[in-house]
């Protein structure tokens, strides 16, 4: 595979590629995520991208480093991801560990204040990045649904879902730290 042009690539080669390697790959991602399906999820998404990415890919060393290096850092990745959702769900507990004891709110409102909350963040986004963001978390429609629907590529719906989540992660974030300056007041 070094030197050779992957444009040319054709799915015979790949499945070999994939039989060689897929297995080695495998333990490789299993010293960053210690979890045998995580594992397996990683080099199968490794696999995918090389396949759609093969007319660009240019390899300048052999198949075997690439493909390790490139699932390490699928891992590394997937384990900051992971990392940053933890954080955010241990403030959402501590959130709720602070609320005062003598007021139990009525839980059906507090879910309710909630929705309301959540639905004006939405409302604050970009009317295009607002539409892609309903038919993805609403409708549960793919990538590929909403890029036909909405007529534009996949890479720009990715694009858009994830400034639309990052935007109500700091909003989050920001109301909720908003919250807590709130309650230390008392």
């Amino acid at each position: 595979m070094e030197g050779k042009d992957t444009k040319t690539l054709n799915i015979d080669e790949f499945e070999t590629l994939f039989r060689r390697n897929h297995q080695f790959l495998c333990m490789v991602a299993m010293q960053y995520v210690h979890d045998q399906f995580i594992a397996e999820d990683m080099v199968q998404d490794f696999f995918i991208d090389f396949w759609q990415r093969r007319h660009m890919i240019q390899l300048t060393i052999g198949f075997e480093a690439y493909a390790r290096r490139a699932v390490k850092y699928k891992c590394i990745d997937f384990l900051r991801k992971n990392a940053v959702a933890e954080k955010r769900n241990s403030m959402f507990s501590l959130l709720e560990a602070t609320q005062m004891p003598n007021e139990e709110p009525d839980q059906e409102e507090m879910k309710h204040q909630r929705y309301i909350r959540i639905v004006e963040l939405i409302q604050q986004l970009p009317e295009n990045r607002k539409n892609i963001f309903i038919l993805h978390a609403v409708e549960k429609l793919s990538y590929a649904d909403i890029a036909k629907k909405q007529n534009i590529s996949i890479n720009t719906v990715k694009t858009q879902l994830s400034r639309a989540y990052a935007a109500l992660r700091n909003k989050t974030i920001i109301a909720f730290i908003g919250f807590l300056l709130a309650i230390a007041r008392f």
